[in-house]
């Protein structure tokens, strides 16, 4: 097991490493915030540094272990091989949004990851992405609201933007590609939008279509959203012509809560990545061992 002992400051630039980890799966303990935090990491064979940084968030009551194996991230990573994926485990399996546990510092805890994940790999800081499934999605869309400058894009999973608790302002500091997975089926986080009630926490979603127009208004996407893929009653939708050369995307997937998986759309994370790999964070570098 390995330790860090402090998180780096907010804009702190992870340290060069030149030499990769061997391919596999790792399990690594680091110190953040008085606490003891665990994380998986994903690295794929024969990777091509400098590499980029999925981190993939459980939902609520799941595991780092449950979602390294459901999500999909990791045939994505030995795919493409040009990125690492790590999966975080919050703490009592929550994360520090929609009004649970307000006491955790999860955001430094995703940037003290990266920082780690450096040690072991040579990185691209303007190339780190993030995202989630269901409460691991509700963080994914904070992460984009409040640390845009350091995360390139976001991909929520089955959770939509929220309107209550206001547990932080959604004001993104630069515009940044979001592209959100819904189950037009799910009965808990609903399509429509609503209450959802769990672990004695009630939440209040906007609609996916809610969700979706917020992301292209603050991301200063102008036009009509185009229709990129649609099978029935399944689509996805995508507003491409945004501020900043990103992209606001929301795939109305049948399914419930949940990965969802279709014959002809695929899988949201291969979906995520062709997304991801199209974008950067302005102002850090490409490579953490350029100086």
């Amino acid at each position: 097991m390995a330790t860090l002992m402090a998180a780096a400051p907010a804009q702190a630039v992870p340290g060069c490493n030149t030499s990769t980890a061997a391919a596999g799966n790792s399990t690594f303990t680091i110190s953040h915030g008085g606490r003891s935090r665990t994380y998986r990491l994903h690295i794929p064979r024969n990777l091509v540094t400098p590499a980029a940084v999925v981190l993939s968030l459980h939902g609520l009551s799941s595991s780092a272990s449950s979602q390294q194996n459901g999500s999909g991230w990791d045939a994505t990573s030995d795919s493409a091989k040009n990125f690492v994926v790590a999966y975080p485990d919050g703490v009592d399996r929550q994360w520090n949004v929609a009004g649970f546990n307000p006491a955790v510092d999860d955001t430094g805890f995703m940037k003290a990851i990266v920082d780690h994940v450096a040690q072991r790999v040579r990185i691209a800081p303007n190339r780190v992405y993030i995202s989630g499934t269901s409460l691991g999605g509700g963080f994914s869309h904070k992460m984009a609201c409040t640390q845009a400058n350091y995360f390139a894009a976001a991909a929520p999973v089955v959770f939509h933007l929220h309107s209550s608790p206001q547990d932080y302002v959604c004001a993104p500091s630069r515009p940044i590609s979001v592209k959100e997975y819904a189950g037009t089926r799910d009965l808990l986080v609903r399509y429509e939008g609503g209450t959802s009630s769990v672990a004695g926490q009630t939440v209040t979603h906007l609609s996916a279509n809610a969700s979706f127009q917020k992301w292209a208004q603050l991301s200063g996407c102008t036009g009509s959203p185009v229709t990129t893929w649609s099978r029935l009653t399944a689509n996805v939708k995508e507003y491409q012509n945004c501020a900043g050369g990103v992209k606001v995307g929301l795939a109305s997937l049948s399914c419930g809560h949940g990965y969802c998986t279709d014959t002809s759309f695929g899988s949201p994370t291969a979906d995520a990545w062709k997304l991801f790999q199209t974008q950067t964070t302005p102002g850090l570098p490409a490579d953490a061992c350029a100086r």
